[in-house]
Formats: C-alpha cells, sequence, structure tokens
C-alpha cells in the first residue's frame, strides 16, 4: 500500500546523480527512520529543490509512494543554520557517514536523530567556543552505538564483573567488553586505561590521553560492525591534513 508523508524532519545522509536531471537520496528521518527516495527534475537549471537537498541541513520533506525507493514532492528548510566549514565541515561528514553505514532502512531511532542534530549544533559552535570537536565525535559515537544496541560495557571488566580500576589497563575485547591486562594476557583488542574507560562511561573526556584512548577504541568497535571499506570522510580529513 503506498503512503503519502507530510512534512516530515529529515537530514539528508546522502545523495547522487540518477539519470539526466534527477537525484537518488538516503535521509534520516525522524519517524520513518532511512529512507530511500528519488528527487524527479531536482538537478534541472531552475530548480531550488538541488539546493536545500544538501547535507547537515535540517529540512522538512513530503514523499509518497512503496517498497524501497519512494518519490520526493515537497521539500523546505525547517530552519536557517550556519554553512560548516573546515575541521566542523569534515567531522559532520564523519558523523553523517556513521549514521548511513550503521543505520539500516526504516529502523526509526528518534534520540538518535534528536542526538545527531545537536551534535551538528555543537559542530556550529565550535567555530567560536573552545569546545575541542574531538569531545564531541568520541561522545557522538558512543551515543551512536548505544541507540543502535551494540553498547559498550564501560562500567565493569567482563571476566572478573569487578569494576573498572582507574589504575590498571585494560583490552576492550569487540562484542564482549574490557579485561584486565595482566603479564600473561594475550592481546585482544585496543589496550587503554582503566581512567579513560571511566572517563568516557561518565562521558568527562577532559584532559588528551582519555581522548587519545578512547579515539583507539571507537575506531576499533566501528571497524568491527562497518567493515573494511574505509570512511571516505576519514580520507576527506586525511587530505585537508596535509593541504
Amino acid at each position: 500500500m503506498s503512503q503519502r508523508i507530510e512534512n516530515e524532519p529529515c537530514f539528508v545522509l546522502h545523495r547522487r546523480d540518477f539519470r539526466n536531471t534527477s537525484l537518488i537520496l538516503e535521509v534520516f528521518s525522524v519517524n520513518h527512520g532511512r529512507v530511500a527516495m528519488v528527487a524527479k527534475g531536482a538537478r534541472r537549471p531552475k530548480s531550488r529543490t538541488n539546493a536545500l537537498l544538501q547535507v547537515f541541513q535540517p529540512l522538512l520533506i513530503s514523499w509518497t509512494g512503496k517498497g524501497d525507493l519512494h518519490t520526493l514532492t515537497q521539500v523546505e528548510a525547517a530552519e536557517y543554520v550556519k554553512p560548516l566549514a573546515g575541521g566542523s565541515y569534515a567531522s559532520a561528514y564523519y558523523l553523517t557517514e556513521l549514521i548511513f553505514r550503521l543505520l539500516k532502512h526504516a529502523d526509526v531511532h528518534e534520540e538518535l536523530f534528536t542526538l545527531y542534530a545537536k551534535a551538528l549544533t555543537a559542530l556550529r559552535e565550535s567555530e567560536t567556543n573552545s569546545q575541542p570537536i574531538e569531545v564531541g565525535l568520541r561522545l557522538f559515537e558512543k551515543q551512536l552505538l548505544q541507540e543502535l544496541g551494540y553498547g559498550l560495557v564501560l562500567d565493569h571488566d567482563v571476566n572478573t564483573g569487578e569494576s573498572i580500576d582507574p589504575d590498571y589497563y585494560y583490552h576492550y575485547v569487540f562484542e564482549h567488553g574490557p579485561v584486565i591486562c595482566t603479564e600473561n594476557s594475550v592481546p585482544n583488542g585496543p589496550k587503554l586505561s582503566g581512567r579513560s574507560i571511566i572517563a568516557l562511561n561518565n562521558e568527562t573526556l577532559d584532559d588528551t590521553d582519555c581522548l587519545h584512548d578512547c579515539k583507539r577504541l571507537m575506531r576499533s568497535v566501528l571497524q568491527g560492525y562497518i567493515g573494511d571499506k574505509p570512511l571516505q570522510s576519514r580520507l576527506l580529513y586525511n587530505h585537508r591534513s596535509m593541504s
């Protein structure tokens, strides 16, 4: 049965050209999750739709159809937001790509939609305040995994059941959790301090060592779910860093 959705809050996750004048979109909607749709004629010279259908822009989108590919019928900006640039743009691209790669079609996550919108706002504000971008990225990664059902164990050693000790080191075993390092333990996953694990659990990443530990942890865990295909946002970030 065909459905008609009106003025749904959305973000564009991905877009690509389709035929001569159209676009294929992947959007993240608040009430319908990830949705694929075609925007017919959006690339015609006088179309205002093409300019609106940009990543990071909060939109109100209407569509119709059934099956795997719907048809966009209307789009408008939900609000004006300042364009992202530089490191903030690369970071927003990274968060967007994570959602695109991990979120299944029609898998509804209202809280994740809110977290993503707040993360984009924080990136815009980071251009004028002293909050390190890295903090927001690590916390969003943690929250994303939690919302998708891949939440990290951060409060106890999964082998012994004992609380994480800030003075010890642990290996984080994929889809298992932290295991204390001993003289005889075989490395299985990234090694990080108990202090860093506690900081991530409490969302108080206030020093460089913790951020470094948590970046290695998140990169390892996310790769386990995303696979070996590299993230284009990391390639973009590395290119900008070298330019």
